[in-house]
């Protein structure tokens, strides 16, 4: 008998833990993960946009991997660093990235 309960409670846990987590979650915006001292979400939507970026979000299907490296390397002569730590200049393309060598 307490072996058919040890089975149900082992097919029911995964299901009923599977209802608290959150699977499925969008990506997290590009302006929520450049920051500055001193910078809100607000400056750095400006920043964003000032460096060329059509929205807060950094998603442009058009853009080419040359324009996503300028904005990058806009954002970081502007004083921003990103807290996931990516550096789009540290991937290694096919084709050289220009913006990415005058930061060198």
């Amino acid at each position: 008998m307490w072996l058919k309960n040890v089975a149900f409670a082992l097919l029911i846990c995964p299901l009923v833990t599977a209802c608290f987590s959150e699977p499925f979650q969008p990506p997290t915006a590009d302006a929520d993960l450049w920051e500055k001292p001193g910078a809100n979400r607000n400056d750095v939507l400006a920043s964003m946009l000032a460096c060329g970026e059509k929205n807060g979000s950094g998603i442009d299907p058009n853009a080419s991997f040359q324009e996503m490296a300028q904005r990058f390397v806009c954002m970081k002569r502007a004083g921003y660093t990103r807290r996931d730590g990516f550096d789009i200049c540290a991937l290694h393309p096919k084709e050289p990235l220009k913006a990415c060598e005058s930061v060198q």
